[in-house]
């Protein structure tokens, strides 16, 4: 029997508009994997996960919610050869399950994507001497789009070092999962108070690596577009980088119009790129380290 698998133009619209199960769905379609197939790949990767949670997953009657699930979730985009967090971000609101879920329901939130819109967001990106990120200070403004809303869902692509969660303003660390194989954060970061529909909150917390990253890059994958999107990344005093540049992307992963361009960096040792309107998409900045640069053997491409 000939089986006839939806077109990839259907998944990449899905990525990007949702919902959660469809896409998913779509997805083990289009990869033509058996849910079978994907338990036992995915429990040879470390993430056990039963063929029943699989199925709920694509049917849309449950959502991965643990962090457990949340990291099972991450093998299971890699298994599928999807993005990053193309799958996770996607993410609705917990089910409520039993009593105490129904009471707690009304204080609830959506989680990323379901219930707040990234209006603005600021990076600052500090870099050490050998190229490689010590730390990302973030800034983002969220307007709500439904009631009592309470927390951000902060979905991180973080390279091959884990960093740590720093809350910095008008909110504080929940639950964190951390997939180290694929480098993916997941973290909630809980409102001081909830916020009410079209209501905005400023938010800012920072994630500080233990020791500098491989990548010599930063990116932001937008699901929606973001208004205002400013990214600086700061060189140390006296290591400028080799080169510098500023890219985009469109939400498969085509270069848009705006493509790559070199990005100056200043007297004081900042490279700064900013996006209106942008997305979906990705849009970032990568550096190559001078040659005799400290630790400079690992370069960015």
């Amino acid at each position: 029997m000939l089986t006839i698998y939806p077109p990839r133009e259907e998944l990449a619209d899905l990525l990007v508009t949702g919902p959660f199960a469809d896409a998913l769905r779509v997805a083990i379609q289009v990869r033509g994997l058996s849910l079978e197939r994907l338990q036992h790949r995915l429990k040879v990767r470390g993430a056990p996960i039963s063929v029943t949670a699989l199925s709920y997953w694509q049917s849309g009657r449950r959502r991965p919610e643990r962090p457990e699930s949340l990291m099972a979730l991450a093998q299971l985009e890699n298994v599928l050869g999807l993005p990053e967090t193309a799958l996770s971000r996607l993410l609705g609101p917990p089910r409520p399950r039993g009593r105490s879920r129904r009471r707690e329901q009304s204080a609830r939130s959506p989680w990323d994507g379901s219930g707040l819109v990234v209006t603005a967001q600021h990076d600052r990106v500090d870099v050490a001497p050998c190229g490689g990120v010590r730390g990302v200070r973030s800034r983002q403004v969220l307007q709500a789009s439904s009631a009592d809303v309470d927390r951000w869902i902060l979905c991180q692509e973080t390279g091959s070092t884990q960093p740590a969660v720093t809350a910095v303003r008008s909110c504080r660390v929940g639950r964190i999962a951390r997939e180290r194989t694929n480098g993916v954060l997941v973290a909630e970061m809980l409102f001081d108070e909830p916020i009410s529909a079209g209501e905005s909150i400023a938010i800012e917390y920072e994630l500080i690596y233990p020791h500098p990253t491989a990548e010599h890059t930063h990116f932001r994958r937008f699901g929606d577009r973001v208004h205002d999107y400013v990214l600086e990344v700061k060189f140390p005093a006296g290591s400028s980088p080799a080169s510098c540049e500023q890219f985009e992307s469109g939400p498969a992963g085509a270069e848009t119009s705006g493509g790559a361009r070199p990005a100056p960096v200043d007297d004081g040792g900042y490279a700064h790129a900013a996006a209106l309107d942008f997305g979906p998409g990705v849009y970032g900045m990568r550096w190559t380290v001078a040659a005799n640069a400290p630790g400079s053997s690992t370069q960015g491409k």
